[in-house]
């Protein structure tokens, strides 16, 4: 059992360093600078966490186990805070006027389905599992022990 959920703790974090890879996380004022330089060519917001497609790559500052280093990258993540993407702030307006494509899209809900199936799904293999060790047990125990007829 501890051995799932640590194979299920590295596949969680496997996937979150796999998505994170390819894009790099900046600041809110970053993306405003980016934004106002007319270099944002696409925002697609999801929740509180927004994607921004360049126009083309720009030098980004990034920590590294190593220390701070610049990549080029040409889609960085940024957080949103919810009052910036309301119809009355003046981040919309901006991102029209430098004709930015701007979505919102719904969040993916795979990953809660499968986190709320995990135990359902770990009861069930464990279940099956003594089973088949009590199946294999007695039918180990049939050919072993043989019992004289009077």
């Amino acid at each position: 059992m501890l051995a799932l959920a640590l194979l299920a703790a590295l596949g969680v974090w496997g996937l979150a360093w796999w998505s994170g890879a390819r894009t790099q996380v900046v600041p809110f004022a970053a993306f405003q600078s980016l934004l106002e330089a007319g270099q944002v060519q696409r925002v697609v917001v999801r929740g509180q966490q927004a994607t921004v497609t360049l126009k083309q790559p720009v030098p980004i500052q990034t920590l590294t186990p190593g220390g701070p280093a610049t990549r080029e990258a040409r889609e960085v993540r940024v957080r949103v805070p919810g009052h910036l993407t309301t119809p009355d702030s003046n981040l919309i307006p901006l991102m029209q006027q430098q004709h930015v494509d701007l979505r919102f899209e719904q969040p993916s809900q795979w990953l809660g389905i499968l986190l709320n199936l995990l135990p359902v799904l770990l009861l069930v293999g464990w279940t099956a599992l003594v089973l088949a060790a009590l199946v294999g047990l007695e039918w180990w125990a049939t050919r072993r022990v043989k019992v004289a007829n009077p």
